[in-house]
């Protein structure tokens, strides 16, 4: 475990005479009043930094984002609404009409789709799936300004050489933004790599109770307030003060989840990894020996969402399989305290999994806060039902 720095847990919040609150305040409003005419002229000169009104910035939600520019080592972090209120307002910031955005690998699906979507705006869109890190340059165009991707990729969790990404993308003034949310802020840290811009799914491992939905972008001060200013403004994708304090919440005890987590996926891996009825593991602990460089040079743990292909596409069996387990959940998203499984195919969506390279059978999988040996059990209950027993 990277060490963690002891801010992120503390009890940062006001003391009030006799009164010091554990946990910060929730400061749940949606405006501020001033006591003089003076004091408001003089906060209306910096709204970023002032508070105004909750839609731009709150106290609660401050901390929260003071805490995770700490944490990811940047000068600056913005908290939204969700996930996708921080893609959307990175993307909508950094674009413009006749710009191009490349996309690399296997990614969260609602990006792409809202990349797609700004054609209408004369942005043009480009998602590759690279063999290597170095084949990206074959895709760049003279009116490249974004290189948006996941590493490891969603679904398939492949690495790439980000080290090698940004040194080019530098070269010729092109933004990078990584979604950083499948490894945490504590197991990855891109701004040391000199990515630009980290976006995390706060509804993940910081919130880490299935319980909020919220989204984050960290960087360079400037950067980041022009998304202040353009994205977040703008689109409106303002985050509630107690959603705030949930994630704050969720900080305090990540390390010790991600510890658990870390250590458990290992021992389900080795188990599943020899099972006949799976044919394929997709995650980095898994991964082959150039991938295991990159993990060596960029992880410091695992997350624990990891996705299986089984050894036929016999829809039947699937089905069988998911609803044959009792303690993995049917839902989406992941980072709480229980498991899940998502199969990809959807019974209308075979030409998007050929898109994406997922085979029919393809199912992501999140291990959660149980012990491992019980999720194990499950799974392979579920698929001695299904697959019958390796045995027979």
């Amino acid at each position: 475990m990277n060490s963690y720095d002891e801010d992120i847990c503390s009890a940062v919040s006001r003391a009030d005479g006799n009164y010091f609150p554990m946990s910060p305040d929730i400061t749940m409003t949606s405006s501020f009043h001033y006591a003089t005419y003076e004091d408001f002229l003089a906060v209306s000169e910096d709204e970023k930094n002032n508070y105004v009104y909750t839609r731009g910035t709150n106290p609660t939600t401050k901390i929260l984002e003071d805490k995770l520019a700490l944490l990811e080592n940047g000068e600056k972090c913005k908290v939204f609404a969700s996930g996708m209120g921080a893609i959307s307002a990175t993307l909508f910031t950094l674009l413009e009409a006749g710009d191009h955005v490349l996309m690399l690998n296997t990614i969260y699906g609602e990006a792409v789709a809202f990349a797609k979507y700004l054609k209408k705006f004369d942005i043009e869109v480009d998602r590759v799936d690279l063999r290597e890190t170095i084949d990206l340059a074959d895709h760049v165009k003279e009116n490249t300004k974004v290189i948006y991707f996941e590493s490891p990729s969603t679904q398939k969790f492949q690495l790439l050489d980000i080290d090698w990404i940004t040194t080019y993308a530098k070269k010729r003034d092109i933004k990078t933004v990584i979604d950083g949310t499948w490894s945490s802020p504590l197991f990855h840290k891109p701004l040391n790599h000199g990515v630009d811009l980290v976006i995390h799914s706060l509804s993940k491992y910081i919130g880490g109770h299935s319980d909020i939905v919220g989204g984050a972008v960290t960087g360079k001060k400037d950067l980041v307030n022009s998304i202040f200013e353009h994205g977040h403004q703008s689109l409106g994708a303002t985050i509630s003060p107690f959603n705030s304090w949930l994630a704050i919440r969720g900080l305090r005890t990540l390390p010790v989840r991600m510890k658990h987590l870390d250590q458990s996926i290992r021992i389900v891996l080795d188990t599943l990894s020899t099972d006949a009825r799976i044919n394929q593991i997709y995650h980095p602990y898994l991964s082959n020996e150039p991938q295991q460089k990159l993990v060596q040079k960029y992880l410091s743990g695992y997350g624990s969402l990891f996705s299986i292909d089984m050894v036929d596409d016999d829809f039947k069996k699937l089905s069988t399989f998911v609803n044959s387990l009792n303690v993995v959940s049917l839902g989406v998203s992941w980072g709480g305290f229980e498991s899940l499984v998502l199969p990809a195919f959807k019974g209308n969506n075979l030409e998007k999994l050929e898109e994406r390279g997922l085979k029919t059978s393809h199912m992501r999988m999140y291990l959660g806060m149980e012990n491992p040996q019980t999720f194990l059990a499950d799974i392979q209950q579920a698929l001695d039902i299904a697959y019958g027993k390796i045995n027979d």
